[in-house]
């Protein structure tokens, strides 16, 4: 019997969050009866659909990443609280069996419906916590879990150093790696999009969001160093602006400038927002992960070590348990556009040292961060969670806790 399930997610446009969320639809297809609820619609919902997902809205507001403002900070309590006796409604009705939560802004209310109905639930934590307020706040929701699944030990570290009886109920389960579709060259050049560099000279991309965090502004920095030596140099960005961000809308438009003032406009082509990026890492001499914030896991840098690509990224967070540094990869301090550009140097044009790592990332990929190891784990804790021997309490229980 096919067991239903309550997602939360905080977003309705795809990122990493969305992507590991669809790894988790896949590993439980067989055995679950999923609803995913977002915020608002967008075209990760959609795309869900089209695949048979259902889906339905709650009405937590439109995500922003970044800080809050002080109305934000002042409306969340009030959309948790609604948005969780919804939800709750929702699970009495569905006989929903669990509540999955992927993500800390959805938390509160997940874990009010989880309290007022009875059912275990799960969060799922994609980002090392940094900012006091986010690891108060999710500290506290979490410790009202059944389990919280971290992305990586520094995720993990990132909430139980302030609450270290969370340790308890963590676990750290590495994000999955879907294996490149090797491509052969006709068929990479038929699926090139025209931003393509056609320059001849190296090519070092960076994928992931346009957003200040992700440190696109040192990369062009870096950039105007490494010309010096390579005039011809070429840098890929992938990527696009969070839809609806003003913020991240306003960024591109510095990084533009930044293009303009320091003369890179024949360096620099943007490829936009990719689904499949096999053509883009094929023809990657080397991939810059310049972050500015600690990244929680990093699915570029797993990508890169298995398309053999060496990778540029800043030490901390997750990213040390992917890339070994002067092994795998280099890290360098966040921020920092000198070391990067030495750094990049090094691999672009040091050939001892590019061997080396190239060789490196074939050795660095292990069981970590295999599929089988991924849907093995999520199955088993989604089994432990719901199996007949824990059961829901009864509408008397239920109605006393309301």
């Amino acid at each position: 019997m096919r067991i239903p399930v309550l997602f939360l997610d905080q977003q309705a446009w795809r990122a990493g969050g969305q992507r590991v969320l669809e790894d988790v639809l896949e590993a439980l297809r067989e055995d679950i009866d999923p609803i995913v609820a977002f915020p608002e619609d967008g075209p990760f919902a959609a795309t869900l659909r089209s695949r048979g997902v259902e889906t339905l809205f709650y009405p937590l507001g439109s995500y922003r990443p970044g800080r809050k403002s002080v109305g934000e900070m002042l409306a969340f309590p009030i959309r948790s609280l609604v948005c969780g006796l919804k939800l709750a409604r929702v699970v009495r009705q569905r006989g929903i069996r669990l509540i999955y939560i992927n993500g800390p802004r959805c938390l509160p209310a997940g874990v009010l419906a989880a309290r007022l109905t009875g059912a275990p639930s799960i969060f799922h934590l994609h980002r090392a916590l940094t900012r006091r307020l986010d690891v108060l706040i999710t500290g506290r929701a979490a410790a009202r879990v059944s389990r919280i699944l971290a992305v990586s030990q520094a995720a993990a570290d990132s909430l139980v150093r302030t609450n270290p009886r969370l340790a308890g109920t963590t676990q750290v389960i590495y994000n999955p790696l879907r294996s490149p579709a090797r491509t052969t060259s006709l068929e990479l050049a038929n699926a090139a999009p025209p931003a393509l560099p056609v320059g001849g000279g190296p090519v070092i991309g960076m994928v992931g969001r346009i957003t200040p965090q992700k440190g696109q502004l040192v990369m062009l920095r870096a950039t105007a160093l490494l010309r010096e030596s390579w005039p011809n140099l070429e840098i890929v960005f992938v990527g696009a602006p969070e839809p609806g961000s003003a913020r991240d809308v306003a960024y591109l438009r510095e990084l533009n400038a930044e293009i303009t003032r320091l003369g890179l406009g024949d360096n620099v082509h943007w490829a936009g927002f990719q689904e499949n990026l096999d053509s883009h890492y094929a023809r990657f001499d080397a991939v810059a992960i310049p972050s500015i914030e600690a990244e929680g896991f990093s699915l570029v840098a797993l990508e890169a070590l298995a398309w053999g690509v060496p990778a540029v990224a800043s030490r901390g967070g997750g990213i040390e348990e992917i890339i070994r540094d002067g092994v795998s990869g280099l890290l360098v301090p966040p921020g920092d556009e000198k070391a990067l550009a030495v750094a990049l140097a090094g691999v672009l044009g040091d050939a001892t040292l590019r061997t080396r790592l190239v060789a490196g990332t074939r050795t660095s990929l292990n069981q970590r961060f295999s599929p089988e190891t991924f849907r093995t784990a999520i199955r088993g804790i989604v089994s432990e969670l719901v199996s007949p021997s824990r059961e829901l309490p009864g509408e008397k229980e239920i109605e006393a806790r309301v």
